[in-house]
C-alpha cells in the first residue's frame, strides 16, 4: 500500500521541495479531517489559502486517486510519516539553474528527467546565477558543469584568439 501511496504522490510531484510542502499540506488537511472534528472539510477550506493554485490541484488529484484506490484517509495520514523518512531513498538530481523557473517549465525538467534518466526521480533545484547560459547538476555525488561560464574557461585560448583575430582585422 505504501508503494501505491508514494506512486500516486510522485505523478504529479517532480521536486523534493513540492513533496515536503505537500506532505505538511496532507497532513494538515488529514489532521482536520480525522481528528478535529472536520470529516466534511473540503481540501480548499482546509489548505487552500496555504499554496499555490498548482498544488492545490495536485494534492486533489492525490485524493482523487487514494479514493479511486481505495486507500482509507487514516492509511494516507499513516503512511506520511514513512514517506517523509523515504524520500532520502528516492532518486534524486541537484540542478543548478541561473534563473527561478516557472512552475510548467519545472513540469517539462522532471518529465524529461523521468523518461531520460531515471523513472521517480526527484529533481532538488536551486538557483546560481553563476550558471547562466546554462546549468550545472550533481548526479551520482558528481558535479557537471555545462554553464556558458564554464564552457568560456574551458576553451579560454579559442575565445581569445577568436576575439583578437576579429577586433584585429580592421
Amino acid at each position: 500500500m505504501l508503494v501505491k501511496i508514494i506512486s500516486t504522490m510522485l505523478e504529479n510531484t517532480y521536486t523534493t521541495d513540492d513533496l515536503i510542502e505537500r506532505l505538511a499540506l496532507m497532513r494538515a488537511y488529514y489532521s482536520k479531517r480525522l481528528f478535529s472534528g472536520g470529516t466534511d472539510a473540503t481540501l480548499g477550506e482546509v489548505i487552500g489559502n496555504s499554496c499555490t493554485p498548482d498544488t492545490l490541484q495536485a494534492l486533489s488529484l492525490w485524493l482523487e486517486k487514494f479514493q479511486k484506490d481505495d486507500i482509507s484517509p487514516l492509511m494516507v495520514y499513516e503512511a506520511l510519516d514513512t514517506v517523509e523518512e523515504d524520500i532520502g531513498g528516492i532518486p534524486s538530481v541537484m540542478l543548478y539553474v541561473p534563473i527561478r523557473f516557472s512552475h510548467e517549465h519545472v513540469v517539462r525538467f522532471g518529465r524529461w528527467f523521468r523518461e531520460n534518466v531515471q523513472p521517480n526521480i526527484l529533481l532538488t533545484m536551486r538557483t546560481d546565477p553563476r550558471m547562466a547560459g546554462g546549468c550545472g547538476l550533481v548526479w551520482n555525488s558528481t558535479f557537471y558543469d555545462f554553464s556558458l561560464r564554464y564552457s568560456i574557461h574551458q576553451h579560454r585560448d579559442d575565445v581569445v584568439a577568436m576575439f583578437n583575430k576579429y577586433s584585429h582585422a580592421h
